[in-house]
Parts: structure tokens; C-alpha cells; sequence
């Protein structure tokens, strides 16, 4: 009966360890609606260099004229940097204008969070931080982001 109820435990035990990983990740489309992206600028406030996404946070002035404080996901710090960026980078850029698309959290979600597709800095790099849900090409792209090495 003990050895019964130790194998038991011990594939109850086995399973959740098994499990959890497939709950610690999400898809796209679960928390963010890419039918609704949009383009914006505003100024990079923060980042938050962790895995298994990197963070970056814009003020944004809305048409009331009040500042509202976005929190954007990205892809993986190490997908960032095999893709040409840096977190020196996004330190050099905090409290600077930027220009940026996104796709914002799915209706019922964080009014002032979402994933931020492509980001450009003043340094006029434009950078993918997202998964291009939109399937954008570099022509696409570079419509998104206004020339901000001007601002």
C-alpha cells in the first residue's frame, strides 16, 4: 500500500513539473489582438531586460493632453540581441522621444499594456522587438516609423 501511494505521488509530482512549462508561456493572439495595432509616439521611460520578455515602457501623451504610462512586451532579451539590439541601447534612449507600432492587449485586458511590434529611437535605427504578426516587410516597416533622428 505505501509503495502504491509513493509511485502515485511521485506521478502526480512528475506531471505537474511536465505541465507547468506548457502554462508559463502564451501565444500571441491570447493576450494581445493584432487586428487592432496602431502607430504612436512617445517617450521611453524604462526597460526591464528579463526573460522570457523584455519590457519597455513609453509615456504617451493622449489627445486630453494627459501622459498615460505604457507597458509593452517584446520578444526575448536574447532574440533582441541576435537582432541587432542592445540593452545599452534602450538605456542611451530612455527619457527620449520614439516612435513606435503596437498591438494592444485583447478587450477585458491592461488598458495601457500591449506588444510592441517595431520601435525606432532617435538614433533612427528602426528595431523589431515584436513577432510581426502583421507580417510587415522593410518598405512596410519604414512607413510605420517617422524619421525621429529629426526630433
Amino acid at each position: 500500500m505505501r509503495a502504491k501511494r509513493s509511485a502515485f505521488l511521485t506521478a502526480i509530482l512528475a506531471s505537474l513539473i511536465l505541465v507547468t512549462p506548457a502554462f508559463a508561456h502564451h501565444g500571441f493572439t491570447v493576450e494581445f489582438d493584432p487586428t487592432r495595432c496602431f502607430d504612436m509616439q512617445g517617450t521611453l521611460t524604462a526597460i526591464d531586460w528579463q526573460n522570457p520578455h523584455a519590457y519597455v515602457h513609453i509615456d504617451v501623451k493622449e489627445a486630453s493632453g494627459k501622459v498615460a504610462s505604457w507597458s509593452f512586451e517584446t520578444i526575448s532579451p536574447n532574440s533582441l540581441k541576435r537582432a541587432g539590439s542592445t540593452k545599452e541601447d534602450f538605456l542611451a534612449g530612455l527619457g527620449k522621444p520614439v516612435a513606435f507600432r503596437a498591438c494592444p492587449s485583447k478587450a477585458g485586458g491592461p488598458k495601457y499594456k500591449g506588444e510592441v511590434e517595431l520601435l525606432e529611437m532617435t538614433d533612427g535605427v528602426p528595431r523589431v522587438l515584436g513577432q510581426n504578426v502583421e507580417n510587415l516587410n522593410a518598405d512596410q516597416v519604414r512607413q510605420h516609423l517617422p524619421d525621429m533622428t529629426q526630433k
